[in-house]
């Protein structure tokens, strides 16, 4: 079972069909049973603005820092879904807390 270890929040820039919009996302870190720290990262994008860009499943997430990651969409995106819809890109494991720290400073100083 994993122990929850620390939500943030931060801003970067979501790239789709060449065009771009600031975004928030989100950042969830829990304690694997090996000590491992997965984080999960999500953003939350306008419909509309992602249709008009041609968006169908997957983008890429600028972060604050510049690192680029690929998130995707659950299914195919139409005008159907919500106003707003979460993209997530695939979970990140790190083997321990300080590597977690290093590799998304958007998490601060996590509890140990």
């Amino acid at each position: 079972m994993s122990e929850h270890l620390q939500e943030a929040s931060s801003n970067g820039t979501l790239e789709v069909g060449g065009g771009q919009s600031n975004v928030g996302y989100k950042l969830v870190a829990t304690r694997e049973h090996d000590e491992a720290v997965r984080v999960k990262i999500s953003v939350m994008a306008p419909r509309d603005w992602l249709l008009k860009q041609g968006f169908k499943h997957d983008a890429t997430l600028v972060r604050k820092g510049g690192a680029r990651l690929p998130i995707i969409f659950d299914g195919t995106l139409d005008v159907g879904d919500n106003i707003s819809v979460e993209l997530d890109a695939s979970d990140t494991i790190c083997p321990s807390i300080d590597e977690a720290r290093k590799t998304f400073p958007e998490l601060g100083l996590m509890a140990g």
